[in-house]
């Protein structure tokens, strides 16, 4: 039916032809229900004491071991002769509850991997910071993943501290900036940004918001390495059709759906704003635009307060994540004390709007015609000031 109603629109036989064969690979797929008990031969790819999470490559299920990629959660705290570190292939036995592993057994090879790394990382960062809550907040704000939830989760900035696009963008920020000083030839510095960002993807734990950022910053550098000009749309298209050709499960992950809209809705903006200050106060409402009825289909509540604090705590992002790297690199005392102030500083501050609470909805179609409004006035917007700026024939 789909392609019947896209051959009415488009009249080029090619793209048709094209989407078609694209397309063909999920009439193949066969969701499979894993509300039961299982085994999992995957890899540890996040730690965060006794809390895991494993990417599956392979799940035994019905008498019958099958290829099944996906991500799962899990807490273990019984003892191991084999430390169960990032980066380690392990058997896992137990039951699936809509998709955190009740796990009972856990089996892990004794295969050295570079993904160790993370947890070196983490335990240097777990040394230096002494405080609890500021080290919560600056590995979260590195590595994602924050334990304490409930004063960012009320006031709408818990994506500031869940690893996303925004940080992938100021780690790459970062990288060509020192970068820049030390290396003239632009090819030589494009394949160093992109080695670099994603050597990244091992702190970040691999979600799908990260690996998403990456593959298009890898993808973009890769194109103005042999200068072809190259819509951005595209590449996150693809990205996003090869992501879900790999692990289908994501195109029901709320992380997933969140990080494609925004950054579809982040890149609509950039090709119709010009101004560099406009750009930076447009984009965290692009951002909540493209994430707002995901938001609120998921959680059945949004919290506007988030709109208005976001611009305000993405410089102090950026600042943050620049402590948390010092904090594990130098051993100096007086930098350790300062990311814990501004950490603290920072949840202090969030701490000051709980008081307003997120708008619960028991019905979604107004909050949804609403946004659709906002929607439509916002790209209308845009498309006029574009027309404005166009020049005249």
């Amino acid at each position: 039916m789909f392609l019947f109603l896209l051959k009415l629109l488009e009249k080029d036989s090619l793209k048709v032809f094209l989407i078609a064969i694209l397309l063909f690979p999920a009439l193949l797929y066969i969701p499979i229900n894993l509300n039961s008990e299982v085994g999992i031969l995957g890899k540890i790819i996040d730690k965060r004491g006794n809390y895991y999470t494993v990417f599956s490559k392979k799940i035994y299920y019905e008498n019958q071991w099958q290829k099944y990629r996906n991500y799962y959660k899990f807490y273990y705290g019984e003892f191991s002769t084999v430390p169960i570190t990032t980066g380690k292939n392990v058997y896992i036995y137990g039951t699936i509850e809509n998709d955190f592993f009740r796990a009972e057994y856990v089996a892990p090879a004794n295969n050295n991997s570079i993904m160790k790394i993370k947890d070196l990382a983490t335990n240097r960062l777990s040394e230096n910071i002494q405080n609890n809550e500021a080290l919560d907040i600056l590995t979260s704000s590195f590595m994602g993943n924050i334990r304490d939830k409930e004063v960012f989760q009320k006031t709408g900035t818990l994506h500031l501290f869940a690893v996303s696009g925004m940080h992938v963008y100021i780690i790459y920020s970062m990288i060509s900036f020192f970068l820049n000083f030390f290396i003239l030839k632009r090819n030589l510095r494009l394949i160093l940004y992109s080695t670099i960002i994603a050597f990244y993807l091992i702190f970040t734990g691999f979600t799908p918001s990260s690996v998403r950022a990456v593959l298009l910053l890898i993808t973009l550098n890769l194109f103005r390495l042999f200068d072809v000009p190259v819509s951005s749309f595209n590449i996150l298209g693809l990205i996003g059709y090869l992501n879900l050709l790999l692990i289908p499960n994501n195109l029901m992950n709320v992380s997933f759906q969140m990080s494609y809209a925004a950054t579809f809705m982040i890149l609509f903006t950039m090709n119709h704003v010009e101004n560099q200050y406009f750009r930076s106060l447009s984009v965290p409402i692009a951002a909540y635009i493209g994430i707002f009825p995901i938001a609120l289909i998921h959680f059945g509540e949004i919290s506007l307060i988030g709109l208005f604090i976001t611009p305000i705590l993405t410089p102090a992002i950026s600042l943050l994540i620049l402590c948390s790297v010092l904090s594990i690199l130098l051993p100096f005392n007086f930098v350790h004390s300062f990311s814990t102030f501004f950490a603290l500083s920072i949840k202090n501050f969030v701490n000051l709007f709980t008081f307003y609470e997120p708008i619960e909805f028991s019905s979604l179609f107004i909050p949804l015609f609403l946004w659709s409004l906002i929607f439509l006035l916002y790209v209308w917007l845009l498309q006029v000031k574009k027309r404005k700026k166009a020049p005249i024939k």
